[in-house]
């Protein structure tokens, strides 16, 4: 495929222009279907919201807050009242709001289930009830209600927002100052390492046609699986993140080729076999990791799993068909204008100073073993703290104090009740009709009808257990006979204690409660709906972690050839992944340096800590093959008979920096998120950036090169008439040849060579004949005869 994309280079960049186009046309015109999804199929949270849709049809409504406090005296000063009714009053008349409740009448206290004046008198609380649903809510209409209520915010009263549909606005909320700031020291970086603007130019293509041809792919996939809107942002930048880096090294190895004095379509199909074939395998991976966490149905990875395999499979065929076919059409502009000149005038390039990377490469290949230990002990040191790490869901208190919602949850804390910020629902199902006697119940089952008193029962038991402060009914349809209670807890929603009195009420009181019934209860909340999220992502996450594993070692093994480097590599590299994990364990779990980050201790949502897995492994494992495929020959043998441990030490100092250089661009990226005012971006952001730093700056500078010379001696050597085989192999996929020009009778003088055991040097052309100007395209090169024709029986010349 590479000598045809290098052949046809310029229909394969039309064909990938026309592609692009008429895929975000069609896209446009289907538009998207995403799908929001809370919580995961099957478990009591997610059957207590579903229960709920016969309670209330179409689903509760969006109930907001509007927490008012007086920042001096009394909330009930008839000045402050006024302001409050006239707030209350523009409330209820924009669009979208159904209604506005005043919180010094009696029916604050039915929709709130405390007194929305607080006991000290300083705070209130204005409950206003949207037209959309709690699940959906309409982002237009609570932002116009943000800016009502938060235009009466003064001297003398302090507004703030709470509910569901702020949160989803605050937690959407992106700054672009960090993002551009983020993308300007990329662009840099990048500039930086390639140098030439024609290769700037390549990965800027090769990314942005990755990210357009991602971005109308999950569209219109949104049409067949179910995806959630987070997957177009979590596609594109696993596709630019895997294309960009397969750009930079392919592009810096086509560059360090036409140096060395071949030409411009030699030295990209040089480049692309070196450092392209192993990025692509990596691509191909990720998408085979992909494909089986879509299998791992009601996971919390479901609807971003479809996507990101949209995603490997795009970057793949872009490493393998427009990169190739981009580097062919920039030719000698790869190279800078002073490295073109003397090209042209001496046939070389400039020579590039070793410098640092080759004393560092040197150090590593004169003490692996002492080195390798200390990288294991380091990150090992970073892991310890994953044993802390929890899973479960956020609330508002974890969140900058610059942020309305965090705020609100302050005051309501202090004021109120910590349960009031995310309190837990009771769904009820199958109670007796009013009013008519059990025997004309309809026949649901063959339990026993409900007493009528169980409602009142159930009640009375969940607000006598411990932790809870008050369980009161909100509504009842006698009609589908369910009813919805809520469950105000003493515990912050975020916290430990709440997932406890979860658990207990589901395993303890709501059994005895309804015992001898045909009455079902689901409970459902924010604390419930995490709770069973991390569940549920703690059972598939050995099963994705193996899947991972597996594919990495299946093509490390493809490079490597030899089982105890493998495990080795393999085992490191779950060590790198455990280490990042401790490492935000430490941050957002335990609080060390959170006030840093302007965050607050809490647990780590189950769907965040699935992207950080996914994205760094997307990241690395391309990476991670081709300096894999420099340092270690596939046969065992160093070329040309060249010491081992100077041939790793070669490769380590060729390689290395610019496979790191690539991981700091997208470290940027990822430290433009982290800059970001939100946690739950925060977490990502640095989630992502430490995972992959560790991944470039420990495993791939450090241990992965110390690795490989320790265990260098283990894969020992192949049978001579193997190896023989085995270099012929190796020598025809490195120069990708097709044709030999001599100006005599080389293929005979090769062959004479060959039955010598010597080698001899001939010209080669391009892949498919095409030469540059008629001349023998590239240096010369050393080929064995047997590339080109195979040997006739009982004759050792191939003519």
């Amino acid at each position: 495929m590479t000598g045809w994309c290098l052949r046809y280079r310029w229909i394969v960049v039309g064909t990938w222009l026309v592609v692009l186009v008429a895929g975000n046309v069609l896209a446009a015109h289907e538009g998207t279907r995403y799908r929001q999804v809370f919580g995961v199929a099957g478990t009591d949270s997610q059957l207590a919201t579903d229960a709920l849709t016969n309670v209330v049809p179409g689903g509760l409504p969006d109930a907001e807050m509007i927490v008012v406090r007086a920042r001096e005296g009394d909330i009930n000063t008839p000045a402050v009242r006024q302001r409050i009714a006239a707030m209350t009053t523009r409330v209820a008349r924009l669009p979208g709001v159904a209604t506005a409740i005043d919180p010094y009448g009696p029916a604050g206290a039915l929709l709130l289930g405390v007194e929305p004046v607080a006991r000290d008198g300083r705070a209130a609380i204005v409950g206003v009830v949207m037209k959309g649903a709690a699940t959906t809510p309409d982002l237009g209409a609570v932002r116009r209600l943000i800016t009502t209520a938060r235009a009466y915010d003064g001297p003398d009263l302090q507004v703030e927002m709470a509910g569901p549909g702020t949160t989803m606005i605050v937690q959407g909320d992106i700054s672009v100052t960090p993002i551009a700031l983020a993308v300007a020291a990329a662009a840099i970086i990048l500039c930086l390492v390639v140098r030439a603007p024609g290769g700037v130019a390549v990965c800027a293509l090769v990314a942005a046609a990755t990210a357009a041809g991602v971005q109308a792919g999950v569209t219109l996939l949104s049409h067949r699986v179910d995806v959630s809107p987070l997957a177009p942002p979590f596609a594109v930048m696993i596709a630019v993140g895997v294309s960009l880096g397969a750009a930079v090294v392919v592009v810096h190895r086509c560059q360090a080729e036409m140096r060395a004095g071949r030409q411009p379509l030699d030295a990209v199909a040089a480049s692309l076999v070196q450092s392209g074939r192993p990025l692509t395998r990596g691509g191909l991976g990720l998408a085979v990791v992909m494909l089986g966490t879509s299998a791992l149905r009601g996971s919390v990875l479901a609807g971003l799993a479809p996507a990101a395999f949209v995603a490997a499979a795009v970057a793949s065929l872009a490493i393998a068909t427009l990169l190739p076919a981009s580097l062919a059409v920039a030719g000698r502009a790869l190279l800078v204008w002073t490295e073109r000149t003397h090209l042209r005038a001496t046939g070389r390039g400039l020579p590039v100073r070793p410098g640092l990377r080759s004393a560092w490469a040197g150090l590593v290949g004169r003490f692996p073993g002492v080195l390798a230990a200390a990288a294991v002990l380091l990150l090992a040191a970073l892991a310890l703290p994953i044993t802390g790490l929890r899973l479960g869901g956020g609330d508002g208190g974890v969140d900058p104090t610059s942020e309305t919602t965090r705020r609100a949850y302050d005051i309501i804390s202090a004021d109120y009740v910590a349960g009031l910020n995310g309190p837990v629902l009771v769904a009820i199902s199958n109670l007796p009709a009013a009013g008519l006697p059990a025997a004309a119940h309809p026949p649901a089952a063959s339990l026993p009808a409900a007493n009528p008193t169980v409602l009142a029962t159930l009640v009375d038991r969940l607000g006598t257990t411990p932790g809870v402060v008050r369980a009161f009914p909100v509504l009842q349809n006698p009609a589908t006979r369910t009813a919805l209670i809520e469950v105000l807890t003493q515990a912050q929603p975020r916290s430990a204690q709440a997932s406890d009195l979860v658990r207990r009420l589901r395993t303890r009181t709501v059994p005895a409660a309804v015992a001898g019934t045909a009455v079902r209860v689901h409970i459902g909340g924010q604390t419930a709906l995490f709770d069973d999220m991390a569940t549920r992502f703690t059972r598939v996450l050995p099963a994705f972690a193996a899947l991972e594993l597996v594919v990495l070692g299946v093509c490390v093994l493809a490079n490597v050839r030899c089982v105890g480097p493998t495990v080795a590599i393999v085992a490191a590299s779950a060590l790198t992944t455990a280490a990042a994990l401790g490492a935000i364990t430490f941050v957002f779990c335990d609080g060390h340096l959170a006030g840093l980050l302007g965050v607050r201790a809490g647990p780590i949502e189950p769907f965040v800590l699935g992207l950080i897995l996914i994205l760094s492994f997307a990241l690395a494992i391309g990476m991670h093959l081709t300096l894999l495929r420099r340092l270690w020959d596939p046969q065992g043998r160093p070329p040309d008979g060249e010491d081992p441990a100077t041939a790793i030490r070669s490769g380590h100092a060729d390689v290395g920096p610019v496979v790191v250089a690539a991981s700091l661009i997208v470290i940027a990226v990822f430290a433009g998120l982290a800059c970001q005012q939100v946690r739950t971006m925060k977490l990502l952001g640095l989630g992502l950036a430490v995972g992959v730093a560790l991944d470039a700056l420990v495993l791939r500078v450090l241990l992965l090169p110390a690795l490989v010379h320790l265990t260098r001696d283990a894969a020992g050597r192949r049978p001579a008439t193997q190896a023989a085989s085995a270099e012929n192999t190796e020598n025809t996929e490195n120069t990708v040849p097709t044709r030999l020009t001599t100006r005599s009778r080389a293929p005979r003088a090769a062959a004479v060579g060959a039955m010598a055991g010597r080698e001899v040097e001939a010209a080669v052309r391009l892949p498919g004949g095409r030469g540059v100007a008629g001349q023998a395209a590239g240096p010369t090169v050393t080929a064995p005869w047997n590339w080109f024709e195979p040997p006739r029986r009982g004759s050792p010349h191939p003519d």
